[in-house]
């Protein structure tokens, strides 16, 4: 449809350059009634008037195609974006009622706990102490970070 548009418009503009150089008298009318066996100028000037009402009419045919080709384009991507923003909403709410859910005022136990209460049922008298982030918020004491784990300022 854009070339189909370059085309016409090359055309709009050719026919426009010719018809004010007839206008202008820069071009001879009477030259080209008799080379094309007019009977008078005026047929010439009614035969330049058609051609021009028939481009302006072709013209404005495929500048409304192409508008509406453009709307079409428009409105298939603004469905695509609203599909895959439903499908994200899916995954996001499937997600979240996967997750386990903790009932309101339930203390949450940290991993400390469970791994001593699972070594206590096991039969292990002394709990495995596990290797504990030194900011770890179920660890009490509070030691800086190594220099490799602090955030760049």
């Amino acid at each position: 449809m854009e070339p189909v548009k370059k085309f016409l418009n090359v055309l709009v503009m050719v026919y426009l350059v010719i018809t004010f150089l007839f206008l202008l008298h820069i071009l001879s009318v009477s030259k080209f009634v008799m080379l094309f066996d007019m009977a008078d100028n005026a047929s010439f000037y009614y035969s330049l008037l058609w051609v021009g009402a028939l481009l302006l009419f072709t013209l404005l045919l495929v500048e409304n195609a192409y508008i509406a080709t453009l709307k079409r384009g428009l409105e298939r991507e603004r469905r695509q974006l609203t599909d895959a923003k439903a499908q994200l909403f899916d995954q996001r709410l499937k997600a979240a009622s996967e997750a386990p859910i903790v009932p309101r005022g339930a203390k949450p136990e940290s991993a400390r706990d469970i791994e001593i209460e699972q070594n206590l049922r096991h039969g292990s008298s002394q709990p495995h102490q596990p290797t504990v982030h030194p900011n770890d918020p179920a660890d009490d004491t509070w030691r800086p970070l190594p220099d490799h784990e602090r955030p760049l300022p």
